[in-house]
């Protein structure tokens, strides 16, 4: 198995399942990011577990083609920001940036890209798009 294909079921479950939680379990994670702000630790451990995950995916994959590869890097890179992010802005940013996707509609939207990328992904990953196992 490629390590495309490998990523591509990964991040496709992975997506599948986060997002159909974001759809239904919505004030559930409203509550869990409210509550991510006011601890630093969880913050910290988030913030450098997502760096790390995205400078995996970065240093060690970074392709830009087929579309799934590149989809798989665009995510990578967006751990890398977000982590770094996390990381490295002062705690009001943090917050400002937090709270303003901490909305109802912003779950809503997320939650569905996140099951037609995940749906693309798992069905690439698995050979339901390419014909492939």
């Amino acid at each position: 198995m490629t390590l495309t294909l490998m990523l591509a079921k990964v991040f496709g479950v992975a997506l599948l399942a986060v997002s159909v939680a974001l759809l239904t379990k919505r004030k559930f994670f409203e509550k869990i990011t409210r509550d991510f702000l006011k601890q630093d630790l969880l913050r910290l451990v988030v913030a450098f577990s997502e760096m790390l995950a995205g400078l995996f995916i970065v240093i060690g994959y970074n392709r830009w083609e087929p579309l799934p590869a590149a989809l798989i890097t665009v995510l990578g890179w967006g751990f890398v920001v977000e982590g770094g992010s996390y990381l490295l802005l002062p705690r009001a940013w943090t917050e400002r940036m937090v709270n303003a996707v901490n909305r109802p509609h912003f779950f809503v939207a997320t939650g569905i890209i996140g099951v037609v990328l995940g749906v693309y992904l798992a069905g690439y990953g698995f050979g339901i798009w390419s014909g492939m196992p």
